[in-house]
């Protein structure tokens, strides 16, 4: 019986381990860092690359469509072993991939660096009041702009183009009145961008990129001249960096991702699940750790007894706890 159990405890550290290697290797095999990597995913979950203070709001000052707008929202990393991933079996590396991130996702370490860059963001500073009859005189001109546009959309003469820089210039100013009747718009954009609950923003994320897929025409033809290709129709062309990414990775992976994402959505988004994740640390363990640690260590008891008061008084795990039970709700 006794051997049994051995065995049986054996295979499952095997397993373990196996799986933890599994999703330790992608990463490995693209060429990139773990600390690298996991600051990509987190802040692209985010939708911000740069964790500065909100002292702006950049929903109103800056446009998402443009390209600038986009590299603040979405950055792919640079994977110098990328070519040597594609050319073998692009399935199985996607949903290494996939499994990595959402490992990352779920992990304690995710709620730890995703608390750092909520609270470095933290707004500062507030923009002055917009003034009681400005505001009242904007708000007539945007309802006399809408009443215009109105009128020249039946005018054939009118170029489209023309008539969408006018509404996005309405749209604009709509922005700023609701930034004027709002008392602190930096902070409720930091707690939109930034919501207490990170598992919110994991499953609009995931949602949106699935969404995003069943929009790409895989089979959309190229124009080459010379280095450069463009896609034939021009609106393709004008699509967003994201849905231009989901193309250039191809159908297959997309296929696998998304059907990762859906089943991931199904699941829940279960915060701080995973204890342990593969870091740039993993394998650099100093060769004296074993002797110091041997001769700074405590009898049984007082080890168990120490690590028993530290979980007792710990605020971070704490928080933590708090977080899993909001991600609960949000499921259930």
């Amino acid at each position: 019986m006794k051997r049994r159990t051995n065995i049986i405890l054996i295979v499952i550290c095997i397993t373990f381990f196996s799986a933890f290697r599994l999703a330790d290797s992608i990463i490995e095999n693209l060429g990139l860092q773990h600390q690298y990597a996991q600051r990509i995913i987190l802040n692209n979950i985010i939708g911000r690359q740069y964790h500065s203070p909100v002292d702006i709001n950049e929903e109103g000052i800056s446009n998402a469509e443009s390209i600038d707008g986009q590299t603040r929202a979405f950055t792919i990393p640079r994977a110098r072993m990328l070519q040597t991933i594609i050319e073998g079996d692009k399935n199985a590396a996607t949903n290494e991939l996939c499994q990595y991130i959402k490992e990352y996702v779920h992990s304690e370490k995710f709620l730890r660096d995703y608390e750092t860059a909520r609270k470095s963001a933290t707004p500062t500073d507030e923009p002055t009041p917009m003034d009681p009859a400005l505001y009242e005189q904007m708000k007539q001109s945007v309802k006399q702009q809408e009443a215009e546009i109105a009128k020249l959309k039946g005018n054939k003469q009118i170029p489209a183009a023309a008539l969408k820089k006018a509404e996005e210039a309405v749209a604009d100013q709509k922005k700023m009145l609701a930034q004027g009747n709002d008392p602190t718009p930096n902070k409720t954009y930091w707690l939109k961008t930034y919501p207490e609950n990170p598992a919110v923003l994991i499953k609009t994320r995931l949602e949106e990129y699935v969404k995003l897929v069943s929009t790409v025409d895989f089979n959309a033809a190229l124009t080459v001249n010379g280095r450069r290709k463009t896609f034939t129709n021009p609106v393709y062309e004008k699509k967003s960096l994201k849905w231009k990414a989901v193309y250039r990775a191809g159908k297959d992976v997309n296929t696998t991702a998304s059907a990762f994402a859906k089943e991931w959505i199904q699941q829940g988004i279960k915060l701080g699940s995973v204890q342990s994740i593969p870091t740039d640390e993993t394998n650099r363990k100093p060769a004296n750790a074993s002797k110091t640690e041997s001769s700074s260590a405590q009898p049984a008891s007082t080890t168990s007894s120490q690590q028993e008061e530290t979980k007792k008084s710990d605020p971070v795990k704490e928080g933590f706890k708090s977080m899993k039970e909001k991600a609960k709700k949000i499921w259930n």
